[in-house]
């Protein structure tokens, strides 16, 4: 991403999409990636206003390009050719201008199990299917946005991240920083950031102001930059009051900065003058001393004297067994896996925990299925386990966990 020094942090994204393109006329109820790749004229002229109005980056409009949200239109077969055709555009249209183009992606519109009836891996093989065309497609970076679900969250970045690009991330969540579906911002973060993305963030959710709190509780804890995206603000602030107030969330740790709902070009040249004067270098955020975990949503401080629980085996209905767990006397409940298997079936039932989960297995593939369907950051536990600390190490950086 640090291609000039323009592009190095602090970064400057681009604006609201939809709302542009319903002034160009895009009609309610349509597949908007369909229009984009027939309206080239229209998505050129966004894409290079918000270029021309000194946004670092743009999003081709490849939002909802992937098979969960094209099947809805009989679509599903064309992800490739969608993906392609609009960053072909974009590319076009932008000329020589020194702006990164972003691929887009965000829901897919599916549930996953077992709230829903798709598989996590079935998530994981759609997000693929567009990142790899984006790629394909010469996209510099990768942004997945608009997200309300961890485990959509993971099942993206899992697929994103083969690709090799850059991954910004942002969430959309309420005044207390939870998602529609009930996910925390902080455990999200924690989440996320130890999968490989670059940065995280929030984009529309609420106006600038609402995000100080928010962006105040995280920054303590972000390994890796903070992104915000605000909608205009209900009432709607001016362009110069909304840059006053990013301005705000920048002085709180944000290093990446764009509008979402209802801005405009206008907005992000007020943006961009605000960021050219501001001085990055004097905002210190110091950092939390604590490692985290994450489960059911919530996050726990790690302490190196956890106690564990009796091992637990893994079964296909285990919701008695975890809600019993409950009430133990142990920081973790110890999780024992003997087969691929068994990481499935704990992950059917997961959401019954609230406690931090440890994992321990003879099998390095047992593990490694436990540690892709786990929405959560997990520990693994290496004691009296023969596999090689190395192999163990190298498995639980690959998901986030943390090996004790």
């Amino acid at each position: 991403m640090n291609q000039t020094d323009r592009l190095r942090l602090p970064l400057l994204l681009d604006g609201a999409t939809g709302t542009e393109y319903m002034k160009e006329g895009l009609p309610s109820g349509v597949c908007v990636e369909q229009w984009a790749a027939q309206h080239p004229e229209v998505v050129g002229k966004v894409v290079c206003a918000y270029a021309d109005a000194g946004s670092d980056v743009v999003y081709a409009p490849t939002f909802l390009a992937n098979a969960g949200n094209l099947a809805n239109y009989g679509l599903q077969d064309r992800v490739q050719t969608l993906n392609c055709e609009i960053v072909s555009i974009v590319r076009t249209a932008l000329g020589e201008r020194k702006v990164l183009v972003a691929g887009d992606m965000s829901t897919t519109g599916l549930m996953c199990e077992p709230f829903g009836e798709t598989e996590f891996v079935r998530l994981i093989e759609i997000y693929e299917e567009q990142a790899k065309a984006l790629a394909q497609a010469g996209v510099d970076l990768l942004v997945i946005e608009t997200m309300s679900s961890l485990a959509e969250c993971r099942a993206a970045v899992l697929a994103a991240r083969k690709t090799g690009l850059p991954i910004l991330l942002t969430m959309t969540v309420d005044k207390e920083g939870r998602t529609m579906w009930g996910d925390d911002l902080l455990a999200s973060m924690v989440v996320l950031q130890d999968l490989g993305i670059a940065a995280f963030g929030m984009n529309c959710s609420e106006g600038p102001e609402d995000m100080v709190p928010l962006f105040e509780r995280i920054a303590p804890y972000a390994k890796v930059p903070l992104i915000a995206k605000p909608n205009a603000g209900n009432p709607v602030l001016t362009p110069v009051q909304f840059s006053h107030k990013v301005a705000r969330l920048m002085r709180r740790g944000v290093k990446i900065i764009g509008g979402c709902c209802g801005t405009d070009p206008e907005y992000l040249s007020a943006l961009r003058h605000m960021l050219d004067s501001f001085d990055i270098g004097k905002v210190q955020i110091p950092p939390a001393d604590y490692e985290i975990l994450v489960a059911a949503r919530d996050v726990y401080y790690l302490d190196n004297d956890l106690e564990y629980s009796e091992p637990v085996t893994c079964e296909l209905d285990m919701a008695d067994t975890l809600l019993e767990m409950t009430h133990e006397n142990c920081d973790a409940v110890l999780v024992r896996l003997d087969t691929p298997d068994d990481g499935y079936h704990f992950s059917l039932n997961a959401h019954m925990l609230d406690m931090p989960v440890a994992f321990e297995s003879e099998s390095l593939e047992a593990l490694e299925s436990a540690l892709l369907h786990y929405n959560g950051k997990a520990i693994v536990v290496s004691t009296s386990c023969e596999i090689d600390k190395e192999d163990l190490q190298t498995l639980a950086e690959r998901y986030g966990a943390i090996v004790m």
